[in-house]
């Protein structure tokens, strides 16, 4: 009797350290994204329903609306006569947020479905998301957001700036040119803390 008490107390004290560890980590890493966010626009798409042809026409939008974002983006300049920075991309959403709802609802009414598209710069939530050797932490980033109809379909995101939005991401890794502008943008600890260490290889000999 004494002894599954004790086993029992025992298991408890070790799921409660390893929820304290938990959210500690949680919130170390809310801090960091805090920090970073200043530097970073996310970009983030919500299907009308989690239906499979929703959610295929959720990527399909997309696809062209990042696009759409790209040309607009290609032929500015940012304020100090170089190229766009978070600040020129957020207002060049902002700008064009009409024409990047009609250019999607056009799209949409072409394959025959009424619903409404709305693009805004708004503050969410985002979970951990792994770029290569890019770690980029849970927390509240600024994103254009993108919803389709009623938004009540799985979302997919990545980030608008510095570019790192793949169609396919599975093998993702954050371009040279993308990983110089954020760590342009970040103080110069935080941009470190964002870096995953890369594993040692290890070359060894074995003799039989």
């Amino acid at each position: 009797m004494k002894r599954n008490l004790w086993l029992t107390l025992g298991a408890a004290c070790l799921l409660t350290a390893a929820l304290s560890i938990s959210a500690a980590a949680r919130r170390a890493d809310e801090q960091l994204a805090a920090r970073i966010s200043p530097g970073i626009l996310r970009f983030h798409i919500l299907a009308d329903s989690n239906r499979r042809e929703d959610q295929e026409l959720k990527l399909e939008v997309r696809s062209l609306l990042l696009d759409a974002i790209g040309e607009l983006l290609s032929g500015q300049e940012g304020q100090g006569g170089g190229e766009p920075d978070k600040q020129d991309t957020v207002r060049c959403v902002q700008e064009n947020a009409g024409a990047l709802e009609r250019l999607a609802e056009g799209f949409l009414a072409a394959k025959g479905r009424p619903e409404k598209v709305s693009v805004e710069v708004a503050e969410d939530y985002f979970p951990t998301k792994y770029y290569g050797d890019i770690r980029l932490p849970c927390g509240v980033y600024e994103a254009a957001r993108v919803t389709i109809g009623r938004g009540g379909g799985r979302n997919w995101w990545c980030v608008l700036y510095p570019k790192l939005c793949f169609v396919e991401e599975s093998w993702a890794e954050m371009p040279p040119e993308s990983k110089e502008k954020l760590r342009g943008s970040l103080p110069e600890r935080d941009y470190l803390a964002v870096l995953r260490p890369q594993p040692e290889i290890q070359i060894g000999w074995k003799f039989f």
